[in-house]
């Protein structure tokens, strides 16, 4: 009996304790509850400040207007976005398109560069770690352009053991983890090159930015709870799709998907990892300001300018052009995982070098 009870205080101390962390990790959970993940068609805003390392986001524009329609194939730059997230580790998008009207091309990773540390960055390695960027991994599965209903993933995560400091925040917590950058407005992820296949002139087209459902695994985010990766699929009202009016006028999409199931075919496309500086290239440059000004850009208008249930695209079919089944943040996590034992001899050969 005295030894039940000497135990007591300690087991009221565990459960006090359980509790607290049980606690701490809703709280986590809770704050990540208004993620969202989106097409920004005109990216004029969205800027980084390598002086100050600071990233913003404009408004953002779920629909480009062409006036005058090009009848040829051809592409459109345009960045994914994400705001409202608290230590991001990774992410992940899954598009779902019609091949033959506007599809996703390529895609680059490290949208700026530092030109402090020569580095392409995007926000998900925008915190600096011993005075440089952490590197990214990224992963992608674009099928060859076909007509017809087709899906596609892509995304990326930053490299080496995870903490709060380097998963970072948009906008900042009441109490920063780190202060080697600022992203208030939210972080540009990606610029996706968008192709516009032959001439649809006067029609509205789109890219489906989508969850898990008809083509698993959907978009998501990986983010770093203090003690451990927690994965979070969104749902569908948390991501902004891709509209383009070819010649016309934004709204609801003039071009539907048919609703038949193709049938699978062999030798699809497995995702490619990369482990890169930061990206895979420079294309959107380095902006010598990163200020609020950028918020006097306006959303383009229409129907297909908001993120309602009513103004998604027709639901696009399960499709032969991924495997539905892998999902390449697993993948580029996996990558990760394996590839700690060399980061941590890279950072300290950096550590070395910088002395």
């Amino acid at each position: 009996m005295r030894r039940v009870l000497l135990l007591l205080p300690v087991l009221l101390a565990v459960a006090v304790l359980s509790g607290l962390l049980l606690s701490s990790r809703l709280t986590r959970a809770q704050t990540n509850a208004n993620v969202t993940i989106a097409f920004d068609m005109d990216t004029t805003g969205n800027a980084y400040d390598d002086l100050t390392n600071t990233m913003t986001v404009g408004a953002i524009d779920f629909c480009l207007a062409s006036a005058t329609a090009n009848a040829a194939t051809h592409t459109h730059p345009v960045q994914l976005v994400m705001q409202n997230v608290e230590d991001l580790i990774g992410w992940q998008a899954r598009l779902n398109y019609d091949g033959g009207a506007m599809r996703p091309n390529t895609v680059n990773f490290g949208p700026f560069t530092d030109s402090n540390t020569a580095q392409n960055i995007s926000f998900n390695n925008l915190p600096i770690e011993t005075g440089v960027h952490r590197d990214l991994i990224t992963a992608s599965s674009i099928p060859p352009q076909a007509s017809g209903p087709q899906t596609a993933s892509f995304g990326g995560t930053y490299l080496g053991p995870q903490t709060l400091a380097v998963s970072p925040d948009t906008p900042a917590k009441a109490t920063p983890d780190d202060t080697s950058y600022s992203a208030p407005s939210g972080g540009v992820l990606a610029t996706v090159i968008l192709q516009v296949v032959n001439d649809h002139s006067g029609q509205v087209l789109f890219v489906d930015l989508d969850d898990g459902d008809p083509n698993p695994p959907g978009s998501g985010i990986s983010y770093f709870n203090g003690t451990g990766q927690v994965d979070l699929s969104l749902p569908d009202n948390s991501l902004g799709d891709a509209y383009h009016a070819e010649g016309a006028v934004c709204g609801a999409p003039t071009v539907t998907v048919e609703t038949q199931t193709p049938t699978a075919t062999a030798g699809e496309p497995t995702p490619t990892a990369t482990a890169t500086g930061g990206g895979t290239g420079g294309t959107g440059g380095a902006s010598g300001s990163a200020s609020a000004g950028a918020g006097s850009r306006t959303p383009t208008g229409g129907a297909g300018a908001s993120r309602t249930q009513a103004q998604q695209p027709s639901t696009l079919p399960p499709t032969g052009g991924d495997d539905g089944g892998s999902s390449v943040l697993t993948y580029a996590l996996l990558v990760t995982t394996l590839a700690l034992p060399a980061a941590g001899a890279a950072y300290g050969i950096r550590r070395l070098r910088r002395r």
